[in-house]
């Protein structure tokens, strides 16, 4: 089942869109609630009807049972501006689990059963926000991940293709030093969670040998979490930085939700 709802934020201090799935009523067997799920962030340049509609994600969510909440990431990075009143991370890991629960009591509020995801941009904001926000998501997925944002935004890399252009990385991540020392640094977030002694998620991440954009930095956090002792599913293969390759990949990531 799919559902478009419109609501307003305090967080983004706005009306705000959420495309919901409800794995019930859509061709498989209806899942009995409450429901497990999946609040997937989209990429850069992208939305939430993008995610919808170009890849088989209102499939995937009926055929394994996990109702999937989508926002608009509108290129915030998934970070928080209270001098612009814009609090993107914020809205991500409180507001809109709390709205869509209230609006659609069906969904599950059991941390067990609620997993954070994205593509690319929307990938970074998982992780980021799935570490910070560890008591309320138990997983992780990232599928191509711009997981070391201060790789993508560096100057020298302006040439590829999707890149993001480097004037932004100041304006939305604080610059290189704020950036390495805050928790929008999954590297910071994974090493404050150890130190805690914090339950961290599962994670799972994804990524094509061919994506010249990410590829080189999602091999560098895996080797980060190998060297930190910290667990997690990793599959590469042929691919590029493009929908045909996420929507071969989603039929795995949604295989590893539904894992015990």
């Amino acid at each position: 089942m799919y559902i478009r709802t419109t609501f307003k934020s305090k967080m983004l201090m706005r009306a705000v869109e959420a495309h919901v799935l409800l794995p019930f009523h859509d061709g498989y067997p209806d899942t009995p609630a409450p429901f497990p799920t999946l609040y997937f962030l989209p990429g850069y340049s992208g939305n939430a009807e993008e995610i919808v509609t170009c890849l088989p994600m209102r499939q995937m969510s009926a055929r394994h049972g996990i109702a999937v909440v989508i926002p608009d990431g509108e290129n915030s990075f998934y970070s928080d501006h209270p001098e612009r009143a814009t609090l993107h991370g914020s809205f991500v890991e409180k507001e809109l689990v709390e709205i869509t629960r209230a609006l659609f009591p069906q969904l599950s509020h059991r941390r067990e059963d609620t997993y954070i995801g994205g593509i690319s941009m929307g990938g970074y904001g998982a992780a980021v926000h799935g570490l910070h926000a560890h008591e309320t998501f138990s997983k992780i997925v990232m599928m191509s991940p711009a997981i070391e944002a201060d790789k993508l935004f560096n100057p020298e890399d302006d040439g590829k293709e999707g890149a993001v252009p480097s004037i932004l990385f100041d304006s939305v991540l604080g610059g290189e030093q704020a950036y390495r020392n805050s928790c929008m640094n999954p590297r910071k977030a994974v090493a404050d969670l150890k130190a805690e002694g914090a339950e961290i998620p599962d994670m799972y991440m994804c990524c094509g040998l061919q994506d010249t954009l990410v590829y080189d930095a999602c091999r560098s956090f895996r080797t980060y979490l190998e060297e930190q002792n910290v667990p997690m599913a990793y599959v590469e293969g042929d691919g590029l930085h493009m929908l045909p390759y996420w929507d071969e990949q989603l039929e795995g990531c949604f295989a590893f939700l539904r894992r015990g």
